[in-house]
């Protein structure tokens, strides 16, 4: 039977609190280190799903390997496996315990995994995490990433990149492709993309640096700002709205005209399209 640092009365099983003084339950943390390394050929195929707390590192390594290391804490609450499908290798974690239950954690902090996980330059990747920082970098492929609360750093990318967060920073530097990002709550910064650009966020700003190719480019917030910094060359149409803003290029578009909120031009010849919209916020292109 357990007794309270505190005042050495017993503590009941799965108590959170001392039942005389009211002092949190602390519990020993129990931790584990586990690595895996696994051959694989040609293009392989990573997922990733961590629904516990803790940071998710995924950089380029050795060709032909997909090299799995995970740092466990309170290793009796999480649930982990490591597994390999042919050329798929799938990393999952959870934590066992409700976020509610957590105070009874008050010295360790409660069940987390970060993870490293190193794979060939050319990988696609399929990444879920809950909370914390996720980073992806170096990687050549199709990267797609979904967070709930977390901060998203991807960096010297290549290929088709899809990033869905809820709450958290989103920022990515270095990218060439197709970018499709998704945003509920926070900003989203984009330095040095090239290549055809979707950008959503629901609430928070939108800051971009880069080319924009000749497709169709889009970005849009309803509550924050809207900054495009155009690199190199580019022929777009360019459609920007905003009701409660103001709407600023650097220098003037040509053919520019406004009508209530809407500023219309072009950049070159305007074979692509670039639309930016907010509506309480101000739009500023510069190229």
């Amino acid at each position: 039977m357990p007794y309270c640092k505190k005042c050495g009365a017993e503590i009941l099983a799965d108590a959170n609190f001392c039942a005389k003084c009211g002092t949190p339950v602390t519990k020993e943390a129990v931790a584990a280190t586990k690595h895996q390394t696994f051959k694989v050929t040609e293009k392989p195929k990573v997922i990733i799903v961590n629904r516990a707390p803790g940071k998710v590192d995924v950089k380029t390594g050795v060709e032909g390997e997909v090299t799995v290391d995970l740092d466990l804490r309170e290793t009796d609450d999480v649930e982990w496996n490591v597994s390999q499908e042919a050329n798929t290798i799938t990393v999952k974690c959870r934590a066992l315990v409700h976020p509610f239950r957590w105070p009874r954690y008050f010295a360790s902090g409660g069940p987390r995994v970060d993870m490293i996980i190193s794979v060939p330059k050319e990988t696609d990747l399929d990444l879920e995490a809950s909370l914390d920082h996720v980073t992806v970098t170096g990687i050549k492929g199709s990267v797609k990433v979904e967070t709930s609360v977390a901060r998203v750093s991807l960096e010297s990318l290549e290929g088709t990149i899809d990033v869905t967060g809820k709450t958290g920073l989103i920022d990515l530097r270095s990218v060439n492709g197709t970018v499709k990002v998704d945003s509920t709550t926070g900003p989203v910064t984009l330095e040095n993309v090239n290549g055809t650009v979707s950008v959503r966020n629901t609430t928070g700003p939108i800051k971009f640096s880069g080319s924009l190719s000749n497709g169709e480019n889009w970005f849009r917030t309803i509550t924050g700002t809207i900054d495009l910094a155009l690199t190199g060359t580019s022929d777009l149409t360019v459609e920007a709205y905003s009701r409660l803003g103001r709407v600023t290029c650097i220098p003037e578009l040509a053919d520019a005209r406004y009508e209530r909120g809407q500023y219309m031009g072009r950049i070159g010849s305007g074979t692509g399209k670039l639309i930016a919209e907010t509506k309480t916020g101000s739009i500023t292109i510069r190229q």
